[in-house]
Parts: structure tokens; sequence; C-alpha cells
């Protein structure tokens, strides 16, 4: 009889478990965030790590692959366009972080004057955080789209160009 009793007071180790993390926080919320850090970990690290495996083999669409080491990166790095298209990237980054950085210091100090309208300039240089990344897509491709763009279509109408200027497609334009 006193042995039921005894079992019947001590919870199972498993309860015991789940009780002392119920009394721990941070445990219980990195319980709870397990599932979507696996997730995010497999579906982050999968395509990545078969990235890195495709480009050691000369694998087509429809047909396996055969290891070939770094033939594709020496390829790679040594193409002409590819290296160009390198220091675009970077020049384009190294430039816009410069740039984007020095103008929203100036308007951050800015706007901690006292002006009139403050709010209102607030909201208007705050609105492309809020515009989704999709419509700011959109707008590049209106405005620099090499058949329907609204630039080219503009100035075809004010008699300054005979044709559609292809804005990303020609390396001059492309890195203006």
């Amino acid at each position: 009889m006193a042995d039921i009793a005894a079992q019947q007071a001590s919870p199972s180790p498993l309860r015991a478990w789940l009780a002392g993390v119920g009394q721990g926080r941070h445990v219980l919320g990195l319980l709870f965030m397990l599932p979507a850090a696996v997730f995010l970990l497999l579906f982050l690290t999968y395509p990545l790590g078969l990235g890195v495996w495709l480009g050691f083999t000369d694998t087509r669409i429809g047909r396996d692959g055969v290891f070939i080491g770094l033939e594709n990166y020496e390829s790679l790095f040594s193409d002409s366009l590819f290296l160009l298209s390198v220091f675009n990237t970077l020049l384009y980054t190294i430039a816009a972080s410069i740039l984007k950085f020095a103008l929203g210091l100036w308007l951050a100090m800015l706007l901690n004057q006292n002006l009139p309208f403050k709010s209102f300039f607030r909201a208007v240089i705050l609105l492309p955080w809020v515009v989704p990344t999709v419509l700011s897509a959109i707008a590049f491709w209106w405005i620099f789209d090499a058949q329907f763009s609204v630039i080219s279509w503009a100035l075809i109408k004010m008699g300054l160009i005979d044709q559609n200027i292809n804005f990303l497609g020609d390396t001059t334009n492309a890195r203006a």
C-alpha cells in the first residue's frame, strides 16, 4: 500500500522535466521557436548545400552529373563577362550603401529639427519602406523595360529620340 502511494505521489520523469521547463521562460521560448528554426534551417541550408554540390559537377537537366571538381569555378573566373558583372555588382552595392547611409543620416538630422509640417515630411520619407518590394519591382520594370519604358515613351512623344532605349540590355546604359 505504501508503494502505491509513493508511486502516485512522484510524477513521471517526463512530467517533472516539463514542469521544470515551464518554470524557465527562456527554455520554454526556445522550445517554441525550435520548430521554426528547424524548418528554416532545413529549407535554407539544403538548397545552399545542393547548389554548392552542383557547382562541383557537370549536371544538366534530365541527367545525372559527374564530379568535375573546380572546373566550373575555373571557367567562371576566367570569363571576362562574369568578372565585369561581379565588379558592377560590388560597385553598385558599395556606392548605393554609402549614398543611402549619407542620405539617411542627413534626413534624420534634418527631421530632428523644428520644422513646419515635420510629421508630413516624416510620413513622406517613410513611405518607401511601406510600399512592398513587388510594387517597386513592377515600377522598375515599367520605367526601364526595353519595349514599354515610360521614359522611352515620353522621350519619343517629345521628339527627342526615334526608338526605345534598351536601358538594361546595353552595357553602357546598365552601369550609368
